[in-house]
């Protein structure tokens, strides 16, 4: 019987897959994916047979792989950042067929790789949020940013603009604006790829011709503040033990 590992490649750099994906891809015998995503690991797959296709050739990619793996097969399926979240392990599932022999292998998701370029934004509650209305209705998109508000929630946007889509995240950081303030705004394009960019504007000054859909948008909340040119959401550790005091504790540190 063959193998399906669904692998999350992370952001760029081959650095940053995990030690389990690197050996799930060398193991393979068959590499499916977007081709961008195939394209970021080109080094870990001389040799081996390639399947890509296309964005919106989502279900004919994971067909595919799964039809390979059940005729003995080794297949990684290679997602971009994480395996799950706004990606295919969900996708395999539904589609497997009876086909259990599958692995699914998480990723750096691009929410973290642009939060640690940032400072650190990304330090309690987040919430992610993708603005692509293709599989999700603008209307309940809606409704979760007024839950973002409510909640006050740090927030990582995905997908944020597009040519057929430039007015929403506009939309969405207007409402931000107008229920939380002037809040700090994260934005690295391309992250850990050579062209990186890395931005911090506030709402008010926030740049939309800049963003692509290879942007990704860190929103923080009220308590979030910018110091030395990084953004820091505090986790509370010095209000709760603002008490202690380390020198007369004896402690060295």
């Amino acid at each position: 019987m063959g193998k399906l590992f669904v692998v999350g490649v992370g952001p760029g750099g081959i650095d940053l897959i995990s030690e389990r994906g690197v050996l799930a891809i060398k193991k393979s015998n068959l590499i499916c994916g977007y081709k961008r995503y195939v394209e970021l690991i080109t080094d870990l797959i001389n040799g081996k047979e390639i399947f890509t296709n296309s964005m919106k050739g989502e279900m004919e990619r994971v067909k595919f792989a799964i039809n390979r793996a059940k005729r003995g097969d080794t297949v990684s399926l290679v997602c971009g950042g994480d395996a799950s979240l706004y990606s295919l392990a969900s996708l395999v599932f539904e589609m497997s067929d009876g086909f259990e022999n599958i692995e699914v292998i998480p990723g750096i998701t691009a929410a973290m790789a642009a939060s640690a370029k940032l400072g650190a934004p990304i330090c309690e509650d987040i919430v992610f949020l993708s603005l692509s209305d293709l599989l999700t209705p603008w209307k309940v998109i809606e409704k979760r940013v007024d839950a973002i508000n409510f909640g006050d929630f740090v927030t990582a946007i995905y997908n944020p603009r597009s040519k057929k889509r430039k007015d929403y995240l506009k939309f969405v950081l207007e409402k931000f604006y107008q229920e939380r303030g002037d809040l700090i705004c994260g934005v690295v394009k391309n992250c850990e790829r050579e062209d990186e960019e890395v931005k911090i504007w506030r709402i008010s000054e926030f740049e939309y011709d800049f963003v692509d859909m290879s942007t990704i948008i860190i929103v923080g909340n009220t308590k979030t503040y910018l110091e030395n040119d990084k953004m820091i959401t505090p986790r509370g550790y010095l209000d709760k033990y603002k008490e202690f005091n380390v020198q007369s504790s004896g402690f060295k540190v």
